[in-house]
């Protein structure tokens, strides 16, 4: 009987065809691999590698037990990873909320990787729309949800931040702040926001649709409220409205009846990734959000960096001058 170091080892070779490798690969010693072939071809009374000063060959008989084995150890270390995963809480379904087409790429990205890796845990992405915040963290619809900060709940954890991006502003294609070369914080005095329905909290709606510019001028909020942000949309191209955004804007609601302005005195826009307080020793959420930052380089939208950044808020995060203080 073989033991599993044995057929480690003789499964390593069999793949590299050379010793040294076949050492390196396995942090053991090259006299070590040496010494436990030849054990297992003695043992076996067999011959399974051919060697020269220059090359290693599989013999007959070695290739055909590599064939056998092969199969049966790959199906061992694949029991033995599950039961390893499962002692760490790797089980269940863990499910994953986004907020906004950046953040639904993000999840979908790192789902395929967390379900590589994690065989015996399943994941279920479900959209989160701004009127919902962190409503459905609380009513246990979701585990996790990628989404717009700032978010300051004493009750949620905010993990670190994943994108930063400019902050734009988006208005009707013959909105008058089109026919400007540059747009400032001030100019948005007069203009009007459309409103979010439901449990948005007004930290959150002050720092994204501020009542008052720096010189304490106001901005308006519409009477209709919108539930989703193609609702929002629709109010900007009739003129009602105009709703903020970062550059993901440009690449992802490109639309001939509205038109995308850089305000770049506005603080920018932030994306992070939240989860309920009590779930903070959660190895799966821990494990997501680990992935989520390994592919934010690579998913970030044009215009929007990744920014594995450490927790809300950050440097920026003062509050406008003016009024606002009081709205």
């Amino acid at each position: 009987m073989l033991e599993r170091a044995e057929i480690e080892i003789f499964l390593t070779l069999a793949d590299e065809l050379h010793f040294g490798r076949t050492a390196a690969r396995l942090h053991v010693s090259p006299p070590l691999v040496t010494q436990t072939i030849q054990k297992t071809e003695r043992r076996l009374g067999v011959t399974l590698f051919t060697r020269s000063s220059r090359r290693v060959e599989l013999t007959d008989v070695g290739r055909a037990l590599r064939e056998d084995l092969l199969p049966l150890y790959e199906g061992i270390r694949r029991a033995l990873d599950r039961a390893e995963l499962a002692g760490l809480g790797m089980t269940g379904v863990l499910s994953i909320g986004f907020m906004g087409h950046q953040a639904g790429r993000f999840v979908s990205a790192a789902r395929e990787i967390f379900e590589l890796r994690n065989p015996t845990c399943g994941l279920r992405v479900v959209e989160t729309h701004l009127h919902q915040h962190v409503s459905q963290l609380r009513d246990g619809s979701v585990d996790v949800v990628l989404m717009a900060l700032p978010v300051d709940e004493p009750d949620m954890t905010v993990g670190r931040l994943v994108t930063r991006g400019e902050r734009y502003m988006c208005v009707a294609a013959d909105h008058r702040l089109t026919r400007l070369d540059s747009v400032s914080f001030e100019d948005l005095a007069g203009e009007t926001f459309a409103a979010p329905r439901g449990a948005v909290p007004a930290y959150f709606s002050d720092f994204h649709m501020p009542r008052w510019t720096p010189s304490g001028r106001p901005i308006m909020r519409s009477a209709e409220v919108c539930d989703t942000y193609y609702e929002a949309l629709a109010l900007v191209s009739s003129g009602r409205a105009i709703i903020p955004g970062d550059a993901q804007l440009l690449y992802l609601y490109q639309r001939p009846d509205i038109a995308f302005i850089k305000v770049p005195d506005m603080p920018p826009i932030e994306h992070g990734l939240i989860w309920r307080k009590a779930d903070d020793g959660d190895q799966r959420v821990r494990a997501f959000a680990d992935i989520v930052m390994e592919i934010a380089p690579e998913t970030s939208a044009p215009g929007t960096v990744a920014k594995p950044a450490p927790l809300w808020p950050p440097a920026h995060a003062e509050p406008a001058g003016g009024p606002a203080a009081d709205a």
